[in-house]
């Protein structure tokens, strides 16, 4: 059984908590209106968020709705300032306690892991597997439509099995329970195919929030257990809803596939989506955004083309006064830092020119 946590509460409504929370809420973003705005009151804001906590009369605020294209459609979910405070509050304090039981392999929004973290592992399996010899194959798992089908009642459970505290699962239900919006789609419905007041109230999360990422690894978390503990699979990885199993034996990832697909529906009534396969070694395996083999690795044409889009749009950003130099240059160097770990010259050249014109224009400006 795992260990349970009692008198999480109190350590998550402390100012001193709440104070925490608000600087790594505001991290980069200080220059933002509402930011500003919570700031220019800093310490009234942080008491009253902590008393509200306290008093237990805190109640999640509105969300804002919007959709991103890139990688993939997707409707996002925004909440106010001081709400993100309030995310940030718990999971400070609750995220650690989790994470103390998750398995090694699980790679998502996890200090010391990561995507890139992710990937060097399974490398580093596949080649492990190539100089054993034979024939080798990956299993790659995607679920359907994730946040949007996690089970509210299933997920209060699995956090009742890890929180032994009254008040915090209390907080917590408020925040999966919204009463202000509905973010569960219907089993083969997308975010477009189903309008505000037809989505469903009795599952998903809010993809946005914070606190989503770590219910989203607890709710998983039951199935990394099964993969591990009853199935007994060596070579496994997940990087959220995005799993990876390598095996010697088609027959025995065939097997592999129908047990977790009928602990997914039976236990956390989750499906696996299309993208499902098993693939030899030599046609490279798709995970998280690369194209990896044992010697190499490439980033997926859809996640190209996303970045180009995504530089293109800063880019323009930047002409346009919106954005400043400093904001442009963290974001180049972000997509430098993703492109050193795959084979992409194309791109990298692209990052290099679009430099070359910043320094460029630089040097016009001095020159007036």
């Amino acid at each position: 059984m795992p260990k349970r946590y009692r008198n999480v509460y109190g350590a998550v409504a402390s100012f001193s908590n709440v104070r925490h929370a608000e600087r790594k809420a505001g991290k980069g973003k200080g220059q933002r209106d509402e930011v500003l705005v919570f700031r220019s009151r800093k310490n009234d804001n942080l008491q009253k968020i902590s008393a509200e906590l306290a008093n237990k009369t805190y109640k999640p605020g509105q969300y804002s709705v919007f959709r991103v294209s890139h990688p993939v459609r997707r409707m996002i979910m925004a909440l106010r300032y001081r709400d993100r405070v309030v995310q940030w509050a718990i999971y400070l304090q609750v995220f650690p306690l989790l994470d103390q039981g998750f398995i090694y392999d699980s790679y998502a929004c996890r200090k010391g892991k990561g995507a890139h973290a992710a990937l060097d592992r399974v490398q580093y399996w596949m080649r492990q597997c190539v100089r054993r010899g034979g024939t080798w194959y990956t299993l790659k798992m995607d679920i359907s439509k994730f946040f949007y089908r996690i089970d509210h009642a299933i997920l209060m459970q699995i956090l009742a099995q890890r929180i032994d505290d009254p008040d915090m699962m209390r907080l917590f239900a408020q925040i999966i329970n919204s009463d202000t919006m509905r973010f569960g789609l219907p089993v083969g419905c997308g975010p477009d195919d189903v309008p505000p007041d037809c989505r469903l109230e009795d599952v998903g999360i809010p993809i946005g929030n914070l606190t989503s990422q770590m219910f989203a690894n607890i709710y998983l978390d039951v199935l990394d257990q099964f993969v591990k503990h009853c199935l007994h699979v060596h070579f496994y990885a997940r990087y959220m809803d995005d799993l990876l199993i390598i095996s010697n034996s088609k027959e025995e990832l065939l097997q592999i596939w129908a047990a977790i697909e009928g602990f997914l529906a039976v236990r956390l009534h989750l499906q696996l989506n299309h993208k499902t396969s098993i693939q030899p070694f030599g046609q490279g395996v798709e995970f998280v955004g690369v194209k990896l083999w044992p010697t190499h690795r490439r980033l997926r044409k859809l996640t190209i083309k996303g970045i180009k889009h995504r530089l293109a749009e800063v880019w323009q950003q930047y002409l346009d006064g919106i954005i400043t130099e400093e904001r442009l240059k963290r974001t180049i160097n972000s997509y430098k830092g993703i492109l050193s770990h795959v084979e992409c010259m194309a791109l990298r050249h692209k990052l290099n020119q679009m430099c070359g014109r910043l320094a460029m224009q630089k040097l016009a400006e001095r020159r007036k």
